[in-house]
């Protein structure tokens, strides 16, 4: 591409990316200004900008993020959606990962953690996964009967079809609990799982290295200290690595609040409390 087309091209991002911003600037400002809504917090430099607002009335008041053109929040909704309809203990884990992750201040984009959304993802594919030799609670993308339509080429994997998945063949339900499965959730990452050889992959629903086509996100922490963050691909756009705004103290927060989760939980054993682990 000469230089003066991709100057053309980038000139169509940036006011795309404007336009974007303002529409979503004026809507905030239209909700701030009735009396029914607050403005608690804005992410216009994220991937996907957003602004965070409360919807109040007497009985108090519920966080809602508003976003213009941003299709993260309804690859979010679906997935958590057809994980509940695949198996009630899928979305019960995802949300209970998610208020962990929440509460535990890890879960910010803007600061450098991952997103709701990634939690959702990590949620998925440990649940896909399993334990070595397990049972698998979910299938890949390709068993996903709506969510599979989403993605880009809407067409199962390899992996899928080998594996002989039936769309929307709901697991058996296990003996574990959730609280089981969290506890294992957070062995895996904790302990398990390869941040540098390993991607987290819905889409696939298998462990293997990285795509060549998912590119890495190599944080430096020092002239002389680099490291690889975990990659997480996008279901729906297998080229996007979902992690590229983890910084080096969202990496290190990581750590440790898995470590911080895997103590707690090795000291209380089964009765290890969950108001201890979702403290703020």
């Amino acid at each position: 591409v000469c230089g003066g087309c991709r100057k053309q091209v980038q000139h169509r991002c940036m006011d795309a990316r404007h336009l974007q911003k303002a529409v979503l600037r004026a809507l905030a400002d239209r909700l701030a200004a009735a009396s029914d809504f607050k403005f608690r917090r804005s992410a216009f430099s994220a991937e996907e900008p957003k602004v965070t607002m409360l919807a109040t009335d007497s009985a108090g008041s519920v966080a809602f993020d508003l976003a213009v053109n941003c299709a993260s929040p309804l690859h979010n909704a679906a997935l958590i959606a057809e994980c509940g309809r695949l198996d009630a203990r899928a979305r019960a884990l995802i949300l209970l990962v998610r208020r962990w992750a929440r509460d535990r201040a890890i879960c910010h984009a803007v600061k450098g953690h991952l997103s709701p959304y990634c939690w959702t993802l990590l949620a998925i594919y440990f649940l896909q996964v399993g334990e070595e030799g397990g049972d698998k609670v979910l299938p890949p993308l390709c068993g996903f009967a709506a969510s599979s339509g989403l993605a880009a080429d809407a067409e199962p994997d390899e992996a899928g079809r080998s594996a002989g998945i039936r769309r929307e063949e709901p697991s058996s339900q296990g003996a574990k609990s959730v609280g089981a499965l969290f506890r294992d959730f957070i062995a895996f990452y904790a302990g398990r799982f390869d941040a540098r050889g390993e991607a987290v992959s819905v889409r696939s629903g298998r462990r293997a290295a990285p795509s060549p086509r998912l590119p890495l996100h190599v944080i430096a922490e020092s002239r002389r200290s680099r490291e690889v963050a975990p990659s997480i691909e996008d279901p729906f756009e297998p080229t996007r690595n979902l992690a590229v705004g983890v910084s080096a103290l969202g990496l290190a927060r990581w750590r440790e609040e898995l470590a911080r989760a895997t103590a707690l939980l090795h000291r209380g054993g089964e009765e290890a409390s969950l108001a201890e682990l979702l403290e703020p």
